[in-house]
């Protein structure tokens, strides 16, 4: 099965945080998944080491771009579907984060799980399977 992972997921991934629960380390971990990851999230990314919210990286998007395709994760090009698809997500005034709400669009376009810990994800389940 294919699966995209929200950007908390893949942090947590690449720190073998204790947060990521075990229903969600077992499909990272089963070779007959594959494992996608946007640009979306590696742009959220390198923001957030920017500013210094990621203390547990010391090393910069490329190696991290390395490393995920070491660890078998698929990148996923940005299609112009994926964009067209941002229009049918609906809008909440209390979820307005635009990499959440792309990553969305590229679940639905693509018609691929989500696996997100972002509690917020849950209302899109009409639209979108989302693994939490």
């Amino acid at each position: 099965m294919r699966y995209l992972l929200d950007t908390q997921i893949l942090i947590w991934s690449l720190e073998d945080n204790p947060n990521l629960k075990l229903h969600i380390r077992s499909i990272l971990e089963n070779p007959e998944d594959i494992i996608m990851v946007s640009p979306i999230s590696l742009m959220e990314m390198s923001i957030k080491l920017k500013l210094g919210k990621l203390p547990k990286f010391i090393i910069g998007i490329d190696e991290i771009v390395e490393q995920l395709l070491r660890d078998g994760f698929k990148l996923l090009a940005i299609k112009t579907s994926h964009i067209s698809a941002y229009q049918s997500i609906p809008f909440y005034d209390d979820h307005r984060d635009p990499f959440d709400r792309f990553l969305l669009a590229i679940s639905l376009s693509e018609q691929i799980s989500l696996i997100s810990a972002d509690e917020k994800f849950s209302r899109y389940r009409p639209f979108i399977n989302v693994i939490d």
